[in-house]
């Protein structure tokens, strides 16, 4: 459920997201706001330069763990999958 994400991994998501696309209106999205395509607008090379942000900043590998990277549907789907993997 995306609403138990710890408000800073959505946050610190915005910020990654914001750097990667050089697009500061990002920092402002929902958590429901599709990553891919229309909504924050990443592209193939966006998507890729985002999971390697992810993975130095989290610890997470989410195209080694998720293959078929369902958790890039939205902002939201990305925070929670990295909370998941970053608990305990």
């Amino acid at each position: 459920m995306t609403s138990a994400v710890r408000p800073p991994v959505t946050d610190a998501l915005r910020q990654l997201l914001a750097q990667v696309t050089g697009n500061e209106e990002l920092l402002g999205i929902p958590p429901d706001t599709p990553l891919l395509g229309a909504g924050a607008g990443l592209d193939s090379l966006a998507a890729t330069l985002l999971l390697r942000a992810v993975q130095r900043q989290f610890g997470v590998d989410v195209a080694g763990e998720d293959l078929n990277l369902s958790s890039l549907a939205t902002l939201g789907t990305l925070a929670e999958f990295i909370e998941q993997r970053t608990a305990g």
